[in-house]
């Protein structure tokens, strides 16, 4: 079987685009993209991510994610992967499965479970300090679930939470639109983002230190994240504070 690497190749060439093209579209570093198309998933974060990678690459070139995506899945499955082991990020792979873990029902499952249980402890500290304040208003909190990965290496620059300034993350607010809520994300490392706005189509993109994307929904934003420390977050006008540490990988719901 040909390589998928050179698969993503001839489908790149076939279109008459560069590397570089295809960075400054897909905001994944050419770096992370010459990996790809060399196989070296080594150098490359989970496989999770890797598919992020591949289905905004394809998408840049106009073609159908999905079939790519069954062909990668293919071509990992007749071990033509010698450099990468799944063993190696123990988070996102069980050793009794031969599927990653993120990509089965059962992470959906807990996941939605760790949804809930947050929302629920929210809502009781919400009340609580509803009660206590003495204006009887508290901001609201989005509903978060995190997990840190282990021997979580790529080639992408790491910054420390701290480094940030939450005073000076973003400059002025996006214009208002009737209707519509608006989500700022600014990242100030190299950060994997995919975004769902009121369960629609899900955008996901690669995201460059100083990058801003701005997103509307008419009710609600599903945010996922490979760098909670390496990104901020303005919500309908508000600023949250950090969401997490360098490299952790984070889901939440908004508002």
């Amino acid at each position: 079987m040909e390589s998928f690497g050179a698969y993503l190749k001839s489908l790149r060439e076939e279109k008459g685009k560069s590397l570089e093209d295809i960075a400054v579209g897909t905001k994944i570093p050419a770096s992370n993209l010459d990996f790809l198309e060399k196989d070296r998933y080594d150098l490359l974060p989970p496989r999770v991510f890797v598919k992020g990678f591949i289905r905004s690459y394809v998408q840049e070139l106009g073609l159908n994610p999905e079939e790519t995506v069954k062909r990668f899945e293919a071509f990992t499955k007749d071990g033509e992967m010698p450099d990468y082991s799944e063993e190696e990020h123990p988070v996102f792979h069980q050793k009794t499965s031969s599927r990653s873990f993120v990509s089965t029902r059962w992470f959906t499952v807990v996941l939605t479970a760790l949804g809930v249980v947050s929302l629920s402890i929210l809502v009781l500290t919400g009340v609580t300090r509803l009660i206590l304040s003495d204006d009887g208003h508290e901001a609201a909190r989005p509903k978060v679930t995190t997990a840190q990965p282990r021997g979580f290496t790529e080639s992408t620059a790491r910054i420390e939470t701290d480094q940030i300034n939450d005073d000076t993350a973003f400059g002025d607010p996006a214009p208002a639109q009737a209707g519509k809520k608006v989500l700022e994300i600014k990242a100030f490392a190299n950060t994997w983002i995919r975004v769902e706005p009121d369960n629609g189509p899900a955008e996901e993109l690669m995201m460059a230190p100083g990058d801003i994307q701005i997103f509307t929904a008419k009710q609600s934003f599903s945010v996922q994240t490979s760098n909670a420390g390496g990104i901020r977050v303005r919500f309908e006008g508000r600023e949250l504070p950090a969401l997490g540490k360098t490299h952790q990988a984070l889901s939440m719901t908004l508002p």
